[in-house]
C-alpha cells in the first residue's frame, strides 16, 4: 500500500520590525545617499518637498530627490552672507548623471569600506551582545510589543 502524503503545518513566521536591522538599514542607506548625491539619506528624501521646505541641497555636487524628479532648481542656490544679507549664485553643475558619477568617483573608496564594515560590525555586535538582547525581547514579550517590535 502507498503512503499517504503528509500536509505539512504552515510555518509560523516572524513579522516583528527588528530594531538593530532597521538600524542598519538606515545607516547602509546613508552610506549608499552620502556616496552618490552628498547628502545623507533623510535629507536626499525629504529636501525641496513642502512649501517653504529649507533646502540643504546647495552645493554643484549635492542632488535631492526633488531635483532629480523636478531639475535641479534652475541651478541657482541662495548664499547666507555674516551680517544677514545674501546672494544668489548661479551653478553649473551639468546633468543629474554626471554629479552622481562625479560624487561616486569622489566617495567610493569610503563607501566601499562603510558598506563593509557595518554589517561585519552589527554581526560582531549582535554576537557580542546577545544576553542583553535576548533579555530585552523578553522584556518585550511581557511587555506584549514582541509581536510589532524586537531587538
Amino acid at each position: 500500500m502507498a503512503r499517504r502524503k503528509k500536509n505539512k503545518s504552515p510555518r509560523r513566521r516572524n513579522t516583528a520590525v527588528s530594531i538593530t536591522g532597521l538600524a542598519e538599514a538606515v545607516m547602509l542607506a546613508n552610506v549608499g545617499t552620502n556616496a552618490a548625491f552628498n547628502l545623507s539619506a533623510w535629507d536626499f528624501v525629504t529636501d525641496g518637498w513642502g512649501a517653504g521646505s529649507t533646502t540643504k541641497a546647495t552645493g554643484a555636487n549635492q542632488l535631492s530627490m526633488w531635483e532629480m524628479i523636478y531639475g535641479n532648481a534652475a541651478s541657482k542656490a541662495t548664499v547666507y552672507l555674516p551680517g544677514g544679507s545674501s546672494q544668489t549664485v548661479t551653478m553649473t553643475p551639468g546633468s543629474n548623471a554626471e554629479v552622481v558619477m562625479q560624487n561616486l568617483q569622489n566617495n567610493w573608496l569610503p563607501a566601499v569600506i562603510q558598506g563593509v564594515a557595518i554589517p561585519v560590525g552589527f554581526k560582531i555586535g549582535r554576537k557580542v551582545l546577545r544576553k542583553p538582547i535576548s533579555m530585552g525581547n523578553k522584556l518585550l514579550k511581557v511587555a506584549g510589543l514582541r509581536s510589532m517590535v524586537r531587538i
